[in-house]
């Protein structure tokens, strides 16, 4: 059994459902402009984070009457008002968590969403108190294609990468944590049904539906 002492996790699409609100809110907030956001926009902007993607549909549809700035404004209050009250826990993530939390299995939270976003959607499902700390993209300036957030992660932790667990749904994310060198539970998601090969070609163990699954495996 992998040595296993520490725990990372992704938090939309891995501990949270909440890929589909994302999609949805980004969507809902530009239809008023008359913008259909296309399969093509969501493979670009994969990984980005919310000032990114604020920045992508500014330069892509310069004729909008709001920038980058006005994006940004009225998306954080659509997350405010939807996302952070319709993500729920994925399945058997909080039997999981606690299960973990026993065996005194430090964890963490590396995340692209914003920090206040991301502590109130967790706290509000008594999620957060699980977790030792919670990194962000404010914190590390940099996306998951890039190794540092889950390299940050480990040493905050006083752990090497072989001794953590990266937990992740997103295809590129669990390729990069498995080249730095840890252990990769990847979380099918449907939101990346097309990075399905990778996902599994980068990951020791898969969640296909339930962290039930993971009973005597980890």
């Amino acid at each position: 059994m992998h040595n296993f002492k520490g725990a990372i996790f992704d938090m939309d699409g891995t501990l949270l459902d909440s890929m589909p609100v994302w999609k949805r809110l980004t969507q809902g907030y530009l239809a008023q402009f008359g913008v259909h956001i296309t399969d093509q926009d969501y493979a670009v902007t994969e990984g980005f984070s919310q000032p990114q993607v604020a920045q992508y549909f500014a330069d892509r549809y310069p004729d909008l009457p709001v920038d980058a700035q006005g994006i940004m404004d009225g998306m954080d209050e659509l997350i405010t008002a939807r996302y952070e009250t319709i993500a729920r826990p994925k399945d058997g993530v909080l039997d999981f968590l606690e299960g973990l939390r026993r065996r005194g299995v430090k964890m963490a939270v590396a995340t692209l969403t914003a920090r206040r976003h991301a502590e109130k959607a967790l706290r509000d499902r008594d999620m957060l108190d699980y977790f030792d700390f919670m990194l962000t993209i404010e914190d590390i300036g940099v996306s998951k294609r890039e190794p540092d957030i889950y390299l940050q992660s480990a040493a905050r932790m006083g752990l090497e990468p072989a001794e953590c667990t990266v937990f992740e749904d997103a295809p590129y994310a669990c390729t990069t944590a498995k080249r730095a060198g840890f252990y990769v539970c990847g979380v099918a998601e449907p939101a990346y049904a097309a990075g399905e090969t990778e996902l599994r070609a980068a990951s020791d163990l898969i969640i296909e539906r339930s962290f039930d699954e993971l009973r005597g495996k980890i």
